[in-house]
This record gives structure tokens, sequence and C-alpha cells, in this order.
């Protein structure tokens, strides 16, 4: 009996049922920080290198359930129970769909979360700094 190959929208052949095919990650972590993190974007770079010249501990892209779906938070900051999301593309429709479905979901489970929006005007540093100290991080005293 003959099989008919199963084709993808494009025309190419689909592969065999059942046979696993290594995934793309074409979002991993590719920028590396001076302290050795490797991160997604530049915001998030300039946020790990404010963090550690500040001597705050962080994690970066904790993975969280919550109603029985994945996050991945930008930051954790575990002595603040505080969790940071960087938020720089707001001119896509989407993305802020998302971001305030993210917003919806830590506000019903009552996580401490901070949502930093950069529109690319201004000193990313001074926002970060004042958005982490309305949340009640303390920078460490004579480190500039």
């Amino acid at each position: 009996m003959l099989r008919k190959k199963r084709m993808k929208k494009d025309g190419r052949p689909m592969p065999a049922r059942g046979l696993r095919l290594p995934r793309k990650k074409k979002f991993e972590p590719m920028l590396e920080t001076e302290a050795g993190v490797k991160v997604r974007s530049k915001y998030e770079q300039k946020c790990v290198e404010l963090l550690t010249k500040h001597g705050i501990r962080f994690q970066y892209e904790p993975l969280i359930l919550l109603d029985g779906h994945k996050y991945r938070p930008d930051f954790y900051l575990p002595d603040y129970n505080l969790f940071v999301e960087i938020c720089g593309f707001r001119h896509m429709p989407f993305y802020t769909d998302r971001q305030s479905h993210k917003e919806q979901i830590y506000d019903k489970r009552q996580l401490n979360s901070i949502f930093i929006n950069y529109n690319g005007k201004g000193s990313l540093d001074e926002l970060l700094r004042t958005e982490l100290e309305k949340a009640g991080v303390d920078f460490v005293a004579g480190q500039e």
C-alpha cells in the first residue's frame, strides 16, 4: 500500500509521526553582561549591571507556574520578594495585551511585582533606580 506524504502548507514534506526533532532555540539569551549573566535585551543588560553594581541579589527569568501556565518574569529579587518586568515594546499591540494580562495575573495572585515601561527616551538607569526605590529596594550607600 502506498502512503501519501504529508505536506506542510508551504509545500515542504512533514517529518514522520513520532519523530522528535530538536527545537530551535531562537530566543535564547545572547547578550552577556559584565557579571557573566546572559540576557535577551539591552534593557535587561542595563538592569543586571545596575543590580550587580549595588549588590542586589537577583534571579534572571525564574520559572513560575500561575493558573496552570508557565511564566518567566525578567527578574526576581529574593531579598524583597519582588518580580521585575522590563517592558520596552509598547508600540506593539500584542505586547501590551500580554503585559496587561500578566499584570492581572500577578495582581490576582497578590505577587509583589513592578512593570517598568521604557520608551527609549531619558536614562534607563534613573528610571530603574526610581521605580525600584518606590518598590522598597534599598541601594547600597556609597556605590554610585
